[in-house]
């Protein structure tokens, strides 16, 4: 018994000492894949793959070097196949978790994104905390190609553009994947994405192979938002009704915007806080809901004649700041409702406060939401006006005249 009971010991002794990770993989051995891009090709995808050269990264930038990303792209029926194709193209295995940005062409999101997604999400190397925008008048492996003077990685620059964009310009919105595909699923509510586009002067290599720096250092720029309707893109919001958009849903923590003088001249207003609120009920059979919209801005700057040490100057910005927000508002429902897509997740609210309501419209929910009445109620306030209380141009004027 003693001797079963030593053999039983030596045995887990020596497992213990011979056990490793049986699924290590070697830095040295992987390439790491910072953004993909998706377009359509014939009735194939094509899969295109921006990965770190991790060697020319670390190098001075005052040194002669390489570019720091190589792009690979391949033509395949689906992305699990392409992924693999791929590596007859790479010099080392792909590795995913590190993705930062994946790109969908426009041609193939107004296909359907299903498909896709699902690849996605199924993909055990991969973190939900990649953004996802969609590649606006020009292809995924365009938008890929393009360098970026002012970052070595360009989908890091990308995702640190997008995710600045959303803090301080109310039309942007970053969207990570896995909230992509939970505004998908949701009942009552459909999701967007930001458009990127070049802007048609892009950083590009001269003959040794050394950047060359543009007029504007970034060749790509955020723009508008794409919307969906299921899993298909049906059209844009133009910078006006994404704002809108933004407002309604409760995504703006900071932006600038203007507002014209009695004078003709103009105010920009530095919005510091929102709160946007939407409640649901039903008239007549049809659903009515209010959307109260309350901010606090700043005046950032002035062209034009106003006093605004008096209390009437500042109410006077006030409303017109008020009229020119609920128009941006209401223009944003408006084209959701063109588009049949409730965007702003109206269904969800209606279900929350009336299910029964929402029982008996769930199911032709969009036709309902395109005949929904939406008020639109602002209420801004400005609580700073810098500095000075009047501009010195004006005074700048009349001694020009004298």
């Amino acid at each position: 018994m003693c001797k079963k009971i030593r053999v039983t010991l030596l045995i887990i002794l020596l497992l213990s000492i011979t056990t490793g990770c049986w699924n290590r993989q070697e830095l040295n051995q992987l390439s790491f894949v910072m953004a993909l891009g998706i377009d359509k090709h014939d009735n194939q995808i094509e899969l295109s793959a921006q990965v770190a050269n991790v060697g020319e990264i670390g190098m001075d930038s005052s040194s002669e070097r390489g570019t720091s990303v190589t792009n690979f792209h391949v033509v395949s029926p689906t992305l699990y196949e392409a992924l693999r194709k791929m590596t007859s193209h790479a010099p080392r295995e792909l590795y995913l978790s590190h993705l930062r940005m994946l790109v969908i062409g426009e041609e193939l999101a107004r296909e359907g994104v299903r498909d896709v997604l699902d690849f996605f999400m199924r993909n055990e190397q991969m973190r939900p905390d990649y953004f996802v925008a969609i590649a606006k008048d020009v292809q995924a492996k365009e938008i890929l190609s393009t360098l970026t003077p002012t970052e070595k990685i360009p989908a890091n620059k990308l995702y640190s553009s997008l995710k600045t964009s959303q803090n301080l310009w109310a039309p942007t919105i970053a969207v990570h994947v896995d909230e992509f595909v939970a505004n998908l699923v949701a009942l009552g509510k459909e999701p967007v994405l930001t458009g990127l586009k070049s802007n048609g002067e892009l950083a590009v290599l001269n003959k040794n192979n050394k950047l060359k720096m543009t007029d504007a250092p970034v060749g790509l720029v955020f723009t508008q938002l794409g919307v969906f309707r299921g899993d298909r893109l049906v059209g844009w919001l133009n910078e006006q009704e994404s704002k809108g958009y933004n407002y309604i849903s409760g995504n703006v923590k900071s932006t600038v915007g203007n507002v014209l003088l009695p004078d003709g001249g103009e105010a920009a207003i530095h919005i510091l806080r929102t709160k946007s609120k939407v409640t649901a009920s039903m008239k007549e059979g049809k659903p009515v809901f209010t959307v109260k919209l309350q901010l606090e801005g700043d005046i950032g700057e002035v062209e034009g004649s106003i006093d605004l040490t008096k209390s009437e100057s500042i109410y006077l910005l006030e409303q017109v700041m008020e009229k020119k927000l609920k128009e941006s508002l209401q223009v944003a429902v408006s084209k959701a409702q063109k588009l049949e897509a409730d965007i702003f997740g109206f269904g969800e609210i209606l279900h929350r406060s009336d299910p029964g309501s929402w029982k008996q419209m769930k199911s032709d929910w969009p036709s309902y939401f395109v005949k929904s009445e939406v008020i639109v109620q602002v209420d801004a306030k400005l609580r700073r006006t810098g500095k000075v209380s009047s501009s010195f141009i004006e005074e700048l004027k009349k001694k020009t005249k004298e």
